[in-house]
């Protein structure tokens, strides 16, 4: 084989060239530290670095989850204590009233602090953590108490028997309830509320309303003139003027023509289609024609005789579902005419939650009729007359607007509206102010049951603390071992990197020696 001196030079200058670039990358390790900047310095090595990441970012979040749980513990754990010191000192209150040597100035005395004290319960079922309530259950941006000591939440029989509060994520598949329902901690009075009898909270969802379609497929390149289309909208004939679909050489018939000829049909009136139908081309080439309401009193019935145009499918639109809400306990005219008083009821139509109060004083009649009357014109002040019917039984109907979308409906009823303590602590007020030793008496067991409820919540509370210190430190070790795997990948050995830099820049000086080798000679150099 012939070796040129252009030979010679070409090789120089690629070996040359490749040592330098396996000198930029090496430079390139060393000034960021990684191994893998892209999929293809590492296709296997990349998709680690990627889900260490993702693992790395995961832990980290669950560290911030722990972090807002234990601070929400905290908060409720330091509102235990207080709300424990309170009680220990009524109780102490209630043994020095019990003492038969107080006089009347003496007790009610001890009756003002007791009412100091009651409002300071009232000041720690309304603690925050961070603007949020921590005793309000789910509705943390609504304080649980009124300053008179009612409830401020609809203490509904769903919120009662669920007792649903805050949970945070905290590790993979671990949803820990680190909040406490203030049932748990103040009690509840059931108000005998009328309609605790007659219903259980229940709710319905509809159905989706749909749009009455028509499809075909057609060829808009063809001559319509000799045809007849019209269409049937909810009962409104609309007829296309088939005359100006001419198609010619000249001027071919085009698809924004003919949806043009069909959205402007008339009615023979100063109505046209495109008032109760949108008509375009779908993705598949077909012509559609489309109720723009929902609902079935806008079927379309299409009348053609033509060649060109052929049906694929006519579908009628459907209503909303109408759907009951059915009582569960069957009652009778005596039971409304020995009810007296406002009976609230709790309806919801989606976000809508509306508190029906229904006065038993004012009924039409004192019987199921009259109580019928009363329910469903209080339901058409807040939905709508129609919209949610009830019959003598309390079975609610609802139907679902025809808008496309699916809704849902709940029924329930105000299950109580005060505070098993904060109740003992006004009749021990009263007691005192009043002398009434019996009261009294019977404060002490009470105060004694509410002592031992709370002492009962702290020792939760201090698990559900110690649970998530362990699961904490788990956390903590997942991102160390995840952070170690991640280097292990992608960080770059700068010992070894520097060795092989060093190895590189050698060989790329003695490559660039030997060039100046090889190009210095020409055939000048032997010219003598």
């Amino acid at each position: 084989m012939r070796i040129t001196n252009n030979m010679l030079v070409k090789d120089m200058l690629w070996n040359a060239n490749n040592n330098l670039v396996q000198m930029a990358q090496r430079q390139t390790e060393l000034s960021s530290g990684k191994k893998i900047h892209r999929p293809s310095d590492d296709p296997v090595g990349i998709t680690q670095v990627l889900k260490y990441k993702t693992d790395i970012r995961e832990a980290q979040q669950y560290k911030k989850n722990i972090d807002d749980s234990l601070g929400w513990l905290e908060v409720s754990e330091s509102a235990m204590h207080n709300l424990k010191d309170i009680l220990q000192r009524v109780r102490e209150l209630t043994v020095q009233a019990a003492n038969g040597t107080n006089t009347t100035d003496d007790r009610q005395k001890i009756g003002l602090e007791v009412e100091q004290l009651m409002q300071e319960v009232l000041s720690v079922g309304n603690s925050t953590n961070a603007g949020r309530y921590v005793f309000s259950g789910l509705q943390t941006n609504e304080k649980l108490f009124n300053p008179d000591g009612t409830f401020n939440l609809e203490m509904t029989s769903d919120r009662l028997l669920a007792k649903r509060t805050v949970e945070y994520e905290v590790s993979v598949g671990t949803t820990l309830d680190i909040g406490t329902h203030p049932v748990d901690i103040f009690g509840a009075i059931p108000n005998n509320n009328f309609f605790s009898t007659m219903i259980t909270n229940s709710s319905v969802t509809t159905d989706k309303a749909t749009k009455s379609t028509f499809t075909a497929t057609v060829d808009p390149t063809l001559d319509f003139t000799g045809d007849a289309i019209s269409f049937n909208i909810g009962g409104t004939n609309y007829s296309v003027d088939t005359s100006v679909l001419t198609s010619t050489a000249a001027d071919p018939m085009t698809k924004t023509r003919l949806i043009d000829a069909i959205k402007n049909a008339t009615d023979g009136g100063t109505g046209i289609l495109s008032d109760s139908a949108d008509v375009y081309f779908d993705a598949n080439d077909q012509l559609v024609v489309q109720s723009n309401v929902f609902g079935a009193g806008t079927a379309i019935t299409p009348t053609i005789t033509s060649t060109n145009l052929s049906v694929v499918s006519n579908i009628n639109g459907v209503d909303g579902s109408t759907e009951t809400l059915s009582s569960t306990a069957s009652f009778f005219d005596t039971d409304v005419d020995n009810a007296d008083g406002i009976h609230q009821l709790v309806f919801q139509v989606d976000d809508k939650r509306v508190v029906l109060d229904i006065d038993f004083d004012t009924l039409t009649s004192n019987d199921k009729a009259g109580l019928q009357i009363a329910v469903q014109n209080s339901l058409d002040a807040n939905f709508g007359v129609g919209f949610v019917s009830v019959d003598s039984d309390l079975n609610f109907t609802v139907v679902g607007p025809s808008d496309g979308q699916i809704h849902q409906f709940n029924v329930d009823y105000i299950s109580s509206s005060e505070s098993e303590m904060v109740v003992d602590f006004k009749n021990l007020v009263d007691a005192l102010n009043t002398g009434d030793d019996s009261v009294i008496q019977t404060s002490l067991g009470k105060m004694d049951m509410h002592l031992d409820r709370i002492i009962s919540v702290m020792g939760e509370m201090g698990g559900k603390t110690n649970r998530i210190e362990f699961i904490k430190s788990r956390v903590e070790e997942n991102e160390i071992t995840f952070t170690g795997l991640l280097s292990k990948v992608q960080d770059v050995d700068m010992a070894e990197a520097i060795m092989y830099f060093k190895n590189l820049e050698n060989i790329y000086r003695a490559s660039l020696s030997v060039g100046s080798k090889v190009i210095q000679p020409s055939l000048v150099d032997f010219i003598r």
